[in-house]
């Protein structure tokens, strides 16, 4: 037997409970987004507060994504494209580094260091190592010491300074200077210039007056 429909009981009560219910209801504490998606336009904006974003799947930024704040990364990070860092940058770790690098400014470098290529210094630039410095401009490429003096190479030659005297090395002799006195070592031969007098003693050395050669007497 259907039941009767009492007229003169109102639906108003249970329509005031359910929008109570709706009113006071939280969907969204635990909801989901089905294939579809949610789409922010117009200007809108998600803001996450006192909470947080995991994506266990795939995040893809084709706009601009700016971050403030720490970021930290775990795992593997692959950058292509320019890449433009400013202000203090620490790379804690083993860093590789596959291609050509150009660094424009100051490079400071704490530790062992081994370089196991060639290292090309053009220009004007020096190599300074504490007092030492070598200077591809400077004698064709000398190495000058800050307490004086210094070896530098010209015409295939080597040539040492010092504050008061100097020395040449060629392919055949060796050459030391010293004001006005020179010693000159060849292939069998010593030859000496500038060299002081004596007299009362018997002589064992032969100098050739014309050559400057010395040779022992037998």
């Amino acid at each position: 037997m259907a039941g009767l429909d009492d007229l003169s009981r109102g639906e108003l009560a249970d329509i005031l409970r359910r929008l109570r219910i709706l009113e006071t209801a939280s969907p969204l504490q635990n909801a989901s987004i089905g294939e579809d998606g949610l789409r922010v336009y117009n200007g809108g904006v998600i803001t996450i507060e006192n909470g947080g974003l995991n994506v266990t799947g795939t995040a893809t930024i084709t706009g601009t994504l700016q971050a403030d704040g720490t970021i930290t990364f775990t795992g593997t990070f692959n950058q292509s494209g320019p890449t433009t860092f400013t202000g203090d940058t620490k790379l804690n770790g083993p860093t590789h580094i596959n291609g050509a690098t150009d660094i424009k400014g100051a490079l400071s470098v704490e530790g062992a260091s081994t370089l196991k290529g060639d290292l090309d210094v053009t220009g004007s630039g020096k190599i300074t190592a504490g007092n030492t410095v070598i200077d591809p401009s400077a004698s064709n490429g000398g190495v000058t010491f800050a307490s004086g003096g210094g070896v530098g190479g010209n015409g295939g030659n080597v040539v040492v300074k010092g504050t008061g005297n100097a020395g040449l090395i060629t392919d055949t002799t060796a050459a030391v200077f010293a004001g006005a006195s020179q010693l000159t070592v060849g292939d069998g031969y010593v030859k000496i210039d500038g060299l002081e007098t004596v007299t009362g003693v018997t002589s064992n050395l032969y100098m050739d007056p014309t050559t400057k050669r010395i040779k022992r007497i037998t």
